[in-house]
């Protein structure tokens, strides 16, 4: 269980723990599995429709059909991974099923752009294409050289990863220092949360809100006071808050309470 310590923007430690190699893998051969059958399946589809209206085609309904094929198969298939990663906070199916999840080495969540550096510098699905030409051996060369990468690298990270400076983590770690530290902060079943939206959130953004509290308890200075305000007002941004709390301590402890309501 390799862990490894990371520092935000904020100048916040945090330790999470890394996804393994063979947990990777997995995920990634699960996200083939569905990307395949998903192109055996359109592939079967525009074919029986292709076939069976054959003779009523001309040349302009071929070239039609050729634009359908890459909006329905080739585009989709190749884009899965980036933007899968995006609208889901790092994760693939794959990486769901497994438990795990793309995040910056800061311990912020990724952007569009992280995801996307990712995915040019693993061409996977586009070997996959390739299939029918002789790509089954630049598949395995690229598969097995990003492999050997990971399992070199400290952090496990493969080439995509050092060129957008992101991690594989666990999503839901198997021991972590906060969340389940925190359980104990609201053991009262008639609790009833404040803000119902913070569960949209993840594990790794409350033991970042743990942290600033234990920060701002700890040494009460200018520097950790300006901290607390500056997370409490992105959540609240977030959280689409009409007014922005004034007491940010406070409003961050109830935060980190309700989650844990709403979340466990």
């Amino acid at each position: 269980m390799q862990k490894l310590k990371l520092t935000t923007d904020q100048n916040v430690p945090i330790e999470v723990e890394l996804a393994g190699i063979e947990q990777r893998l997995l995920a990634v051969l699960l996200d083939l599995v569905i990307l395949m059958s998903y192109f055996v399946l359109m592939l079967a589809l525009i074919n029986i429709i292709f076939t069976t209206s054959y003779s009523n085609f001309s040349e302009q309904d071929f070239s039609f059909w050729f634009i359908l094929f890459i909006l329905l198969v080739y585009l989709p298939f190749s884009l899965y991974t980036p933007l899968m990663e995006y609208f889901t906070k790092g994760q693939t199916i794959g990486k769901m099923a497994l438990g795990i999840r793309v995040t910056k080495v800061n311990g912020e969540n990724a952007k569009f752009k992280d995801y996307f550096t990712r995915w040019l510098f693993r061409p996977y699905e586009v070997y996959i294409l390739m299939f029918a030409l002789g790509g089954v051996l630049a598949f395995l060369a690229s598969f097995f050289f990003d492999t050997l990468i990971s399992a070199i690298s400290s952090k496990n990270q493969r080439i995509g990863d050092f060129m957008a400076n992101t991690v594989v983590v666990r999503k839901k770690p198997k021991k972590v220092y906060s969340i389940n530290d925190i359980l104990a902060i609201r053991n009262n079943e008639n609790y009833t949360p404040t803000y119902t939206g913070v569960s949209m959130y993840t594990d790794e953004d409350m033991m970042l809100v743990k942290n600033v509290i234990s920060r701002v308890e700890t040494y009460k200075n200018k520097e950790t006071k300006a901290l607390a305000i500056e997370l409490a007002d992105q959540i609240a941004e977030e959280l689409k808050l009409e007014e922005k709390p004034e007491k940010k301590l406070t409003f961050l402890k109830t935060v980190l309470s309700d989650y844990i309501v709403l979340t466990r």
